[in-house]
């Protein structure tokens, strides 16, 4: 193979990649609900008002620790290191399912402390 062919086929191998990957990903992002669109991001409220009520819902809460709180003090000008903070906190998850019928795949939601973190494709409804 001559070198010069490499390149090109090194570009050829990471586009297929993407156009493989991306659409899939794409479909993680949101969904198209009735004429309005459901993004990540969105609370859980405007979500029911655009797509009605899910055929099932689940819901927990979990325990975090959350180790980014700022771990620098300052006295009298100066700012002193006093050492890692941790912050518990609680959420609140809920896991919505939506079953858009038999010819189109079933929607999962995931919210955490009302707002849509996640959104999967599932099975072919019923």
């Amino acid at each position: 193979m001559k070198t010069e062919t490499f390149p090109i086929l090194i570009s050829c191998v990471i586009l297929a990649v993407f156009l493989l990957v991306g659409p899939a990903g794409a479909l993680d992002m949101g969904f198209k609900c009735g004429s309005y669109i459901v993004a990540v991001g969105d609370r859980a409220y405007d979500v029911l008002k655009k797509c009605g009520d899910p055929a099932y819902v689940e819901s927990w809460q979990e325990v975090r620790t959350r180790g980014d709180i700022d771990p620098w003090t300052v006295e009298t000008g100066r700012r002193y290191y006093i050492g890692p903070l941790f912050a518990q906190e609680l959420v609140t998850i809920e896991e919505w399912q939506y079953d858009l019928g038999p010819n189109r795949f079933m929607r999962y939601l995931r919210f955490e402390n009302g707002r849509l973190t996640r959104v999967t494709t599932g099975d072919y409804g019923y």
